[in-house]
């Protein structure tokens, strides 16, 4: 049974890798958007990202392939691809097939990770990826990074920060206030809320949220309550239905709250979210669903994201 009568891979920046797992000279394969790729560091730097299979016999670049200057070199046969995914040179051959080339991938190194722009009909990015001045800020430093694989489609994990009521009754959360905002690809979200919890509530048990998401895959998340705390977070679709979740979370150097109180406050958050991963590892995806009073803005939010597929959807309702 197919849970989700949704195109699998929506368009948008996606993040492939962390910024810290890409040295120089690096070469790592990648399976992302139900297929094979490469990321490579270039010698002066840069993040690349390349289909994996070798136009000539098929090998895979990522296992075996070596980086030369800003270009990738073929573990097989040598043959050697630019940044821009053009053979430029097979070592035993003066003439290069003209078709010897890979799909190069737009890529964008920012917020700690390396993204890559994927389009089902290969249009060139629709829009920009903001900087999260907290990531390349001295006075923060990354406190801890946590990622989950869940069988789920991205668009549902989303819906949640606008399925208001879901809130009170998975997470014990009284919400106060509600306000999305959608302006193109990029949504701000609002959150107050009150709970009962000594690890991340503050004063008369508040915690406020506010979210920015940058399309289907990228989205940042300021939390204050017992303290202020920063999740840069990234949404990446692996296979039909298989996504990966990953979190960094960023801590002020100077924060006074004790070491113990910080690990409960992040703690608290990443288990937040693991209250929802059974319900959207077994959910399925109802594209008219019956809605009650109160329940949220899940016909906008589901209107606004239609933009990132290339067939159309019908959710309107």
């Amino acid at each position: 049974m197919k849970r989700y009568p949704l195109p699998p891979y929506p368009n948008g920046w996606f993040k492939v890798c962390f910024s810290d797992e890409l040295e120089v000279g690096d070469v790592v394969p990648l399976h992302q958007f139900g297929q094979e790729l490469v990321v490579y560091r270039t010698e002066d730097g840069a993040a690349r990202v390349l289909d994996a299979f070798c136009a000539h016999l098929g090998a895979h670049v990522g296992y075996g392939g070596k980086v030369r200057g800003d270009r990738i070199v073929c573990p097989f046969h040598g043959w050697t691809y630019d940044p821009g995914g053009k053979c430029v040179e097979i070592p035993y051959a003066k003439k290069i097939p003209p078709k010897a080339e890979l799909k190069s991938w737009p890529v964008v190194e920012r917020n700690g990770y390396v993204a890559a722009w994927h389009h089902a009909e290969n249009a060139p990015p629709s829009f920009d990826v903001p900087e999260v001045p907290e990531v390349d800020d001295p006075e923060f430093y990354l406190y801890r990074r946590v990622r989950w694989q869940l069988q789920t489609h991205l668009q549902d994990v989303y819906e949640n920060a606008v399925d208001v009521k879901h809130f009170a009754h998975v997470h014990d959360m009284e919400v106060e206030k509600a306000h999305w905002t959608p302006e193109g690809a990029h949504v701000t979200l609002e959150l107050d809320m009150k709970r009962d919890s000594d690890a991340q509530s503050g004063a008369e048990n508040e915690t406020r949220f506010r979210s920015y998401m940058w399309g289907p895959g990228l989205s940042l998340t300021r939390v204050t309550g017992l303290m202020a705390g920063v999740s840069v977070q990234t949404l990446t679709p692996i296979d039909d239905e298989q996504i990966e979740i990953a979190h960094n979370y960023w801590v002020r150097r100077s924060e006074t709250t004790p070491k113990e109180q910080v690990e409960a406050f992040y703690d608290f958050y990443a288990k937040d979210w693991e209250l929802d991963f059974e319900l959207w590892n077994h959910k399925i995806f109802r594209p008219r669903p019956l809605l009650a009073e109160g329940d949220g803005d899940i016909g906008l939010y589901r209107r606004w994201y239609k933009q990132f597929y290339s067939v159309d959807v019908n959710v309107d309702f």
